[in-house]
């Protein structure tokens, strides 16, 4: 509620905390207590700011796929950035207290005074190394303020699955018809080198040679990340109690995932999917919901073994000996052997030469577009994993600050994930959906820089979305409760 009312706060699953702004008589009853009539919360108060936001991050995101906007691409990359950091200011509404807030401001705090560090690069680039963390979960902050409710949260899910499912099946005609639906290459990825580009092609079982699916992206293999949310998304979709309609629509989305998880042969992608469909699994057995958990497993299991047949038959045995290696070795050897080492070089390396921080503006975007890499006393850094991007922005502290964000975010949707008394809601449904969305972001910090990209906004988003959801039901369901 508005006006001048007390700002309220959740502090957990369920609990209301507010003081009464008056006192009702005792012959009142709490259903006949008549309250302030809500103001209209405005465009920039209402969920569809949320809705109008995650359009912008697809509009960017497709804008870098055209060759004629190509000499605007650095405005695309950073639009999405600095409307988020707009909304900070000018989305108005009650302050919900989500748990992450104090440890993303914590970290947020420590970056900035990095800005101060002898090795910091230009402040331009410094400033921008800033804005980019401040924005990514700047999401949480602003559409926590929004009105929204279930049936907008809905949406929100349905939005980003129509997306990632729209990538998936691109990435899947790209194979199928190779040169037909391939966008423009990546300028960065381009500039790697004729083997490296080479490296990431393969021949398929009609002896055409392709690149692994993009989708919606300009890199090789971006199209797994489609893939990946098809399946996670499409999963809560299928467990829904919408109709069938949306149950027919998750299996699908299921199903066209895992046929493009496998051709675009990004194993990292596929463990933490895994991961994801284990987590989600973990909550049905804790929350008795059985006959959810035995439809999940049935139809995920049932399509992963047709799809890789499938995928199979179409990429040849470039898809078959890419996936035997993750059977062929312990799996630990597999990410030591890709990304284990870059978190190794953090421990070993980066923490002992920076414990407080390396200075700002010394890798990722901010430095490529504003960064002054001829400067000797701040040389250009490189950070291929998330953990080596908090090191450098915060040393040893970065490391604690921002994981306990994804630690508490991840224990408050699993309380709201394992309640029973939601007969009448999907919240337990959405909640089991963002704690394995959640352990797959956190996962995907050790494959690259989750948060300092626009998948790094959408999780704040997500989650922000949710949290608001739930407390506005909250706040409907015990109007006493002030």
């Amino acid at each position: 509620m508005r006006g001048a009312s007390p700002r309220p706060q959740l502090q957990g699953p369920g609990v209301l905390h507010q003081r009464y702004v008056r006192r009702a008589p005792q012959h009142m009853t709490a259903q006949t207590v008549p309250g302030p009539t809500p103001a209209s919360p405005g465009l920039l108060g209402s969920g569809h700011v949320v809705v109008a936001f995650i359009a912008l991050l697809f509009v960017c995101q497709l804008a870098l796929l055209v060759e004629a906007l190509a000499p605007a691409r650095v405005v695309f990359r950073i639009l999405s950035f600095g409307t988020s950091l707009a909304l900070l200011l000018l989305v108005k509404g009650p302050r919900l207290k989500h748990p992450a807030m104090p440890f993303l401001l914590a970290s947020a705090g420590l970056t900035a005074l990095n800005f101060f560090h002898p090795g910091t690069n230009t402040p331009l680039a410094a400033a921008a190394q800033l804005g980019i963390q401040v924005s990514v979960f700047a999401p949480l902050f602003w559409a926590s303020r929004l009105r929204i409710d279930a049936k907008m949260f809905g949406r929100v899910v349905l939005l980003l699955f129509l997306f990632n499912v729209a990538s998936a099946s691109l990435g899947i005609l790209q194979v199928v018809f190779p040169g037909r639906f391939q966008p423009a290459l990546s300028a960065m990825v381009e500039s790697q080198g004729e083997g490296y580009v080479r490296s990431l092609q393969f021949e398929t079982a009609s002896g055409a040679r392709v690149f692994r699916p993009m989708g919606l992206t300009d890199v090789p293999g971006g199209a797994a990340t489609g893939a990946f949310y098809s399946v996670l998304l499409g999963g809560a979709f299928l467990l829904s109690r919408q109709g069938m309609s949306r149950k027919v629509l998750g299996a699908a989305g299921i199903g066209i995932g895992l046929i493009c998880l496998y051709l675009g042969q990004v194993r990292v992608a596929a463990v933490t999917l895994l991961v994801c469909m284990a987590a989600m699994g973990l909550v049905l057995t804790v929350s008795g919901r059985w006959v959810r958990l035995i439809t999940l497993a049935s139809v995920v299991g049932g399509f992963a073994v047709v799809a890789f047949g499938w995928a199979v038959a179409v990429g040849g045995d470039a898809v078959l000996s890419r996936w035997s290696t993750l059977t062929a070795s312990d799996p630990s050897q597999v990410y030591q052997s890709n990304r284990g080492r870059f978190l190794d070089e953090t421990f070993d390396d980066v923490l002992p030469e920076f414990p407080l921080g390396a200075g700002l503006g010394r890798y990722g975007m901010a430095n490529a577009y504003f960064g002054d890499n001829l400067d000797r006393e701040s040389p250009p850094l490189w950070a291929e994993i998330q953990w080596t991007a908090w090191a450098y922005d915060g040393g040893w502290l970065g490391l604690v600050c921002y994981p306990l964000a994804l630690l508490v975010t991840l224990w408050w949707g699993f309380q709201v994930a394992r309640r029973r008394d939601d007969a009448k809601g999907e919240f337990w449904l959405w909640g089991s959906l963002l704690f394995a969305y959640d352990l797959g972001a956190l996962a995907q910090t050790f494959s690259y820089q989750f948060f300092m990209s626009q998948m790094g906004m959408e999780f704040w988003l997500l989650n922000a979305a949710f949290f608001s959801a739930y407390w506005n039901r909250n706040a409907a369901v015990h109007p006493h409760r002030r």
